[in-house]
């Protein structure tokens, strides 16, 4: 139930996070001249993501920073709980960019619907921004969400940054990246397994534990299915290694009647089970 719970502050969040990433008027890409990676899916201690192949990628406690070669692509997503006093997201956002990329500067922004949270509802911010990375010129997105209560905050934010030459391009599917970082250890992401939660201790009834199983069942499937809708990918899985894998839409095979598998090619790909 905790790590339920847990899931629940955040989920409105995470799908605030998303629609936001993809909110801004992006040219459709031409296929003759660009073709958005297929994601293979990682899965490490605390998280889940997906990323390109020949990325570097880094996770602690807290987040999941993802390096493309060169380092002037990366995607990051950071999570912060129970830290003292309040902060809002322009203060949250001035902190973390110290650490990331100081030469950053806002150039647009902008308030999100707040989203429900357990203590006290999340105020999400989008942030347009602009600065340079080894002489490069680059260009980033980041969106905040911020829940304060009983002087203690909780804080969110997911971060992509491309060169602002091929900006217009990869911000057609760095936000899918972003997306895909999801808590699969929310007992111990951000320090949660030192922080004092409520417990629960139900009756030992197992229709009614039954009957939440199958709850969480539809609750993924829905998640899931909006997830793909807003990334424009589709969850895949290799059916002999168990490799899932985020495919784009232009790339499925009509002909083949199916996505066909990046590391062999006269296979098709099936589609990943909920939950994977």
């Amino acid at each position: 139930m905790v790590g339920r719970l847990f899931r629940a502050a955040l989920g409105g969040v995470v799908i605030a996070l998303a629609s936001a990433a993809f909110a801004t008027d992006v040219p459709p890409s031409n296929p003759n001249t660009f073709k958005r990676p297929v994601l293979e899916y990682h899965q490490g201690q605390y998280f889940r993501w997906s990323a390109p192949r020949g990325w570097t990628m880094n996770e602690t406690t807290n987040g999941v920073d993802l390096f493309a070669p060169g380092g002037a692509t990366f995607v990051s997503s950071a999570l912060l709980a129970g830290g003292f006093g309040e902060v809002t997201p322009q203060q949250f956002l001035a902190m973390t960019m110290q650490q990331v990329n100081p030469s950053a500067r806002v150039t647009n922004a902008r308030r999100l619907g707040s989203q429900p949270g357990i203590l006290a509802p999340w105020h999400v911010e989008e942030y347009e921004m602009a600065g340079s990375f080894n002489g490069i010129p680059v260009r980033m997105n980041a969106t905040v969400g911020v829940s304060s209560a009983y002087g203690r905050h909780y804080a969110t934010m997911t971060l992509y940054q491309a060169p602002a030459a091929t900006w217009a391009q990869d911000r057609t599917w760095l936000p899918g990246i972003a997306l895909s970082i999801s808590v699969t250890n929310p007992r111990q992401v951000a320090g949660a397994d030192r922080v004092m939660l409520p417990r629960n201790n139900p009756l030992d009834n197992s229709g009614l534990i039954e009957s939440w199983r199958r709850k969480g069942l539809s609750e993924d499937r829905i998640s899931q299915a909006q997830q793909e809708a807003t990334m424009g990918y589709e969850r895949m899985q290799d059916p002999h290694t168990g490799l899932n894998y985020n495919m784009p839409y232009e790339a499925y095979d009509a002909g083949a009647g199916g996505y066909r598998n990046p590391m062999r090619p006269t296979e098709l790909l099936r589609r990943a089970p909920t939950g994977e």
